[in-house]
């Protein structure tokens, strides 16, 4: 018999079904659920119930800079989406050439995203950071208002065993003020902040015949581990993911997007000029769609004496037409 090449399989450097999927689901739950209001607004000098500016970033711990150049707020995840029509909307402006959020605050001066000289800088979204091109005085009053998600989306290689859960930050406290205190000593690289859906594609794969003449179902099983500080909120994130039994959504095409660099956020997690939020690349970039199937809960127990999680498993259902 003469040589046949691999079947659904054209280049070794580009995205399978596999990472097709985890990507489609993350960016997925994390755009459904911002729609939703799955945000909280900080504006300048608002204070928490304890006397604490929500609004005022600290010093960063970061080996990776000189000090005085990164300051970061007490929530990860910083909006940068705009059109979302959940009210209030979120703190971002409607500039598609410089989304997000449109400046900071130093020691009362404030100071726009496209400014030049000493107090230069670019926000880090997915970090919740500012960070200078140069550092400033650690003295610094740094503030910024910005939107925050509440749960985060992540993908499970971002779960405890491989990222310091840091507990307690819906609110600043004493801590977060004091440089190299505690977990805020952590880079925000580390840190996994609660509640969170941790999406993990599981190593398990069944086919069936599609039609006469080729392609074939495939169903591939999905976990959710869904976390959060108290037994309420795991339930919610438990009641979020498993009610979207036998829905249908679309996924992207991965291997496109990267071709075309069409990434909303550069490396550094600054948004892209023009960049496309999740329903633009789902229509711009379609890849084919799945649906939830055979959805199970289960696992639901305290992780410690603090943390609360359950999981939520799925079998997604897709085509492929080429195999």
């Amino acid at each position: 018999m003469s040589y046949q090449p691999l079947k659904n399989i054209s280049d070794i450097r580009k995205y399978g079904l596999t990472n097709g999927i985890q990507d489609g689901l993350v960016e997925y739950f994390d755009w459904a659920l911002l729609d939703i209001g799955n945000y909280f607004n900080v504006t300048l000098d608002e204070l928490s119930p304890d006397g604490f500016d929500y609004s005022r970033l600290r010093l960063g711990s970061n080996p990776n800079y000189i000090e005085g150049q990164v300051w970061e707020g007490f929530r990860k995840n910083w909006v940068w989406q705009s059109g979302i029509v959940y009210n209030p909307e979120p703190l971002v402006g409607n500039d598609d050439a410089l989304p997000g959020i449109s400046g900071i605050y130093v020691d009362g001066d404030y100071y726009p995203s496209t400014v030049s000289g000493p107090y230069s800088h670019h926000i880090d979204y997915f970090n919740g950071r500012v960070i200078f091109d140069q550092p400033i005085p650690t003295t610094s009053k740094v503030q910024a208002e910005f939107s925050y998600k509440w749960i985060n989306v992540v993908y499970a290689n971002n779960v405890p065993w491989l990222r310091e859960i840091q507990a307690d930050t819906m609110e600043p406290t004493s801590d977060f003020y004091e440089k190299d205190k505690g977990d805020w000593n952590i880079p925000a690289e580390a840190r996994l902040q609660l509640p969170a859906i941790a999406i993990e594609v599981v190593p398990s794969r069944k086919f069936k015949g599609y039609q006469l003449g080729g392609g074939q179902w495939v169903y591939t099983d999905v976990l959710f581990h869904c976390i959060a500080e108290d037994e309420l909120t795991r339930n919610k994130l438990i009641d979020i993911v498993s009610m979207q039994s036998d829905k249908t959504i679309g996924l992207l095409h991965i291997n496109d997007i990267y071709e075309n660099n069409d990434y909303p956020l550069d490396y550094r997690g600054v948004p892209v000029s023009g960049a496309l939020r999740y329903p633009d690349l789902s229509e711009k970039y379609y890849g084919g769609q799945i649906r939830f199937t055979n959805v199970t809960v289960q696992d639901m127990k305290m992780i410690g004496m603090d943390i609360f999680g359950g999981i939520v498993r799925y079998t997604t259902e897709g085509v492929k037409l080429n195999i």
